[in-house]
């Protein structure tokens, strides 16, 4: 039978052919071999399928292959507008003509850059270090802004001659700088740059600005970029352009979440006079030496001011700040001015304003060139890593009205500061410096409104003429080694006095309080705890009617009850008499002062009951009772509004050391942070009997007698002053755990 052939087998019958080869027919094939006749109709079908698609295949690669030669050719890369998610990326079009124009564009556009060293040219290479654009190609901000400018800009810009300088250079330049500012800043990504504020749109970039204002602020600010028509140019050239169309400042809101690097481009902005970028997100890296090329830059950003100045936004008028990038001391920008990493500074003598602070990364020491700063009228560095000794050269800073160094590694005498009497606010604290005080401690200083020298290991007395100062608001010179007895003299020439926060705690001070305290009137904070102080709490201190936070504790005070005369102070929010030597029992009038948060009387001589009257304390949050002798049942009779009033607000309960009894099951129907008991749980090693007090099932600590070092935790909440909160309450941080007042815990345990 020949091949092809098809047998004439419609029943079905086997086969031995598969269409392909010819055989004996008279041979008897092997079973496995045998095919009917619809399997290989299959085969032939299967066979057909595979061609076509096959044929298919290759038609689809020419096809790609001739869309890709297309576009090459005729298209490239773009920037396009995410109008979902407000980010800019790289997209693709292919329309002839206008891509070849733009692709002549782009080039000319390197070119330019590239031969008057606006950019570094490794970084107008496709693949240099930056985010990933279309099919996983790296850009860096310089590519993605000679892009943008070349070919998606709305103005279509004239891009200048390679030939030499044009009239066009400087605008150019400075959209350009703008572009790479935008991008190098992250404002391309789609979390950051909350506010695009216009860049990059089609307006001119004195127009790359918007109006927003601050929750909680009625005021309406412009944020971005703005010309202010007066450019201090050096020729002196009556240019239309030059005198409404140059950039001179750039200020972002606080909270526009950028993410990325300065870039040395922004040197290019050559009449720019301020630069806020405070409280932004998260920049890194070096702060470009260029940077001091920008002549006519004038300030940089008072930092106190954006919290308690009575006007608060600040970052508007002639600021430069490069403070606060990262909203945390755990900011990137660095530098060594050891190295000469921050040399450029010195070149910028019209600078007034210069803030680095909460920048980790900087370090080293106070160069001698500040002094060729003259202009300077803020210093701030503080939560740097700066060291060393203050140079003489800053005693030169004639118009240096505030000084933060604080929170840094300084070290040595503060004597190159005592004829700087120009300073109003000065923040030392928390260094080493370990100098001697005496009566010419900034005896000069006569204008100082804020001092604050806590934590520096200052030894001697108190420096009493600084209270004299009738413009001092702020005096803290806790944590340290003063000695000697409060000047009462001195506070007696004090009834003009504008003083509102005096913290002295910590230190070894001797003698009584002397009772013309009382002619502070102003002071709403008042800190002289953990000291060497002897006699009677001051009757006086009762005219101090506008106190907010007293900490008296931890005295050698005379015995005595809680003192009648508090019940007049209406106002406070805080009262420590800790280990005061009081005696007797909790006065019932205590429940009037209906603002306290915090209250502490722990470690006295206080009998008797826990009055009813506590309960009234709606606002109280921590309460400390513990190591008195205090008796009653927790839960029943008298103490039972206590418990079911006091619960729900409160967050640290010390009620330990006393003789309480009964169950504390309504105060655990609300999650207390720090709740301290003589209780059953958690006993520990000892396996002898123990008669346990209270039932407490949510204490998070329990004590008993036998246990003589339970709760040796400090308990002390005294107030450490920040400046840059404007010295509020932030929290009350003891060794178990902060506690805050800011903080609504019954929301956050729903």
């Amino acid at each position: 039978m020949l091949a092809g052939n098809r047998p004439e087998d419609d029943d079905g019958g086997t086969i031995i052919d598969d269409g392909l080869s010819t055989c004996d027919e008279d041979e008897e094939q092997p079973y496995h071999q045998r095919i009917t006749s619809a399997q290989a109709a299959a085969n032939r079908a299967a066979a057909k399928q595979y061609k076509y698609f096959t044929l298919f295949l290759l038609f689809v690669a020419f096809f790609i292959s001739v869309i890709v030669a297309t576009v090459r050719y005729y298209g490239n890369p773009r920037m396009v507008h995410n109008e979902n998610g407000g980010g800019w990326g790289l997209g693709w079009r292919g329309d002839g003509l206008k891509e070849k124009e733009n692709a002549l564009r782009f080039q000319q556009t390197l070119e330019y850059l590239i031969k008057f060293d606006v950019s570094d040219p490794k970084t107008l290479h496709p693949e240099s270090n930056f985010g990933y654009g279309v099919l996983g190609i790296e850009y860096s901000p310089q590519f993605r802004a000679a892009h943008w400018i070349s070919k998606e800009d709305q103005v279509r810009i004239t891009i200048p001659s390679t030939s030499g300088p044009s009239r066009e250079e400087y605008p150019f330049v400075q959209r350009y700088a703008l572009a790479v500012f935008f991008f190098a800043t992250g404002g391309h990504l789609r979390n950051h740059w909350i506010l695009k504020m216009n860049f990059l749109s089609g307006l001119h970039e004195c127009d790359w600005n918007s109006k927003h204002s601050f929750p909680g602020i009625k005021e309406v600010y412009t944020w971005g970029v703005s010309c202010d028509g007066n450019i201090d140019s050096e020729g002196g050239q009556d240019d239309l352009w030059l005198g409404k169309k140059t950039v001179t400042n750039v200020s972002l809101p606080p909270g526009n979440d950028l993410w990325g690097t300065l870039p040395p481009e922004l040197q290019h902005l050559r009449y720019l006079k301020e630069l806020d970028v405070a409280f932004n997100g998260f920049l890194y890296g070096t702060i470009p030496f260029q940077f001091g090329w920008l002549y006519h830059l004038r300030k940089c950003c008072d930092e106190s001011a954006f919290h308690f100045d009575p006007d608060p936004i600040c970052l508007l008028k002639n600021i430069v700040d490069l403070s606060y990038n990262a909203l945390s001391e755990n900011n990137q920008l660095n530098g060594n001015t050891v190295e000469g990493d921050l040399d450029f500074l010195q070149d910028t003598t019209s600078l007034t304003f210069l803030t680095l602070d909460y920048n980790g990364g900087i370090t080293g020491t106070l160069p001698d060139f500040i002094s060729q700063l003259s202009n300077l009228k803020l210093l701030g560095l503080s939560n740097t890593q700066m060291y060393g000794t203050l140079p003489s050269s800053l005693s030169t800073l004639k118009e240096l009205n505030k000084l933060y160094l604080d929170d840094c590694a300084f070290e040595g005498s503060v004597d190159v500061m005592q004829n700087m009497s120009n300073l109003t606010h000065v923040y030392l604290e928390r260094n080493m410096f370990n100098d001697t005080i005496d009566s010419t401690f900034f005896a000069e200083m006569e204008n100082l409104v804020h001092l604050d020298v806590s934590n520096c290991s200052f030894s001697g007395p108190v420096p009493g003429h600084l209270l004299k100062f009738s413009q001092l608001e702020v005096l803290d010179m806790s944590m340290n080694k003063l000695d000697g007895e409060l000047p009462a003299e001195v506070i007696s020439d004090t009834e003009q006095s504008r003083l509102h926060f005096l913290s002295l705690h910590t230190n070894n001070i001797t003698g009584p309080i002397p009772t013309s305290i009382g002619l502070l009137k102003n002071l709403t904070t008042l800190d002289l705890s953990l000291n060497q102080f002897t006699g009677d709490i001051p009757v006086e201190i009762g005219k101090l009617v506008d106190l907010d936070i007293m900490f008296l504790g931890r005295n050698n005070f005379n015995k005595a009850p809680v003192p009648d005369w508090l019940r007049g102070l209406t106002q406070l929010t805080e009262l420590s008499l800790k280990n005061s030597n009081l005696n007797e029992t909790i006065p019932t009038w205590l429940g009037e002062l209906s603002n306290l948060t915090f209250l502490d009387l722990g470690e006295n001589h206080l009998t008797n009951t826990i009055p009813q009257s506590l309960g009234n304390l709606a606002e109280l949050m921590v309460l400390i009772l513990n190591s008195n002798n205090l008796r009653g049942e927790l839960g029943l009779g008298q103490l039972e509004k206590l418990v079911s009033f006091l619960a729900p607000m409160a967050e640290t309960l010390l009620i330990d050391d006393n003789s309480l009894t009964g169950n504390t099951n309504e105060m655990c129907a609300h999650t207390i942070t720090h709740f301290v008991a003589d209780c059953y749980h958690n006993i520990g090693d000892f396996d002898m009997p123990i008669d346990v007090a209270l039932d407490c099932a949510c204490c998070t600590s329990c004590c008993f007698d036998e246990n003589t070092t339970c709760n040796d935790s400090e308990w002390l909440g005294n107030h450490e002053g920040l400046w840059e909160y404007g010295y509020d309450r932030l929290v009350w941080d003891f060794d178990e755990g902060g506690v805050s007042p800011h903080i609504d815990y019954n929301f956050w345990q729903q």
